[in-house]
């Protein structure tokens, strides 16, 4: 009886050392690590709700500015990310309220659509634009050097 008792222990000890194994003990003692995780949850929970989000928004949530959305957008490309800032501040300085006779928004189109919607959807249709008729927001920083209007 004595060796059917050690040789249990000792399967049980090695399969509790790999972690293959969890025994629930009869006093409770493991419930602390399940405790911790519920506090967690509950602290994110509670995080959650100090941040609601603003209902109806169009907002992409995870970019702040409209320069943000449009790096992201161009895929992280520096370079032609630079071309545009540089257009898009000539044209408007990135407003989207921004208006100069029948061109409106930040990237200065004469769509009246670009009058009605927010400034993310103002720099995605410019960046529709440039693609079509330039490729890149390079070429269109060019041309704009050159003739003075995109």
């Amino acid at each position: 009886m004595k060796a059917t008792r050690a040789l249990s222990r000792a399967f049980t000890n090695r399969f509790d050392i790999n972690g293959t194994l969890t025994a629930q003990s009869l006093s409770k003692a493991h419930r602390e690590p399940l405790r911790g995780v519920a506090r967690g949850v509950l602290v994110a929970i509670g995080i959650a709700l100090c941040f609601p989000t603003e209902a109806g928004s169009t907002k992409p949530k995870e970019y702040v500015t409209y320069k943000e959305y449009a790096l992201h957008q161009l895929g992280y490309n520096y370079k032609e990310f630079k071309c545009l800032e540089k257009l898009y501040t000539k044209e408007s300085n990135w407003r989207p309220e921004a208006k100069n006779g029948s061109h409106h928004g930040i990237p200065q189109g004469r769509s009246k659509y670009l009058a009605t919607v927010d400034g993310y959807k103002q720099v995605q249709w410019g960046l529709d634009y440039i693609g079509h008729r330039y490729g890149e927001p390079c070429i269109a920083l060019q041309h704009w050097k050159d003739k003075g209007w995109h």
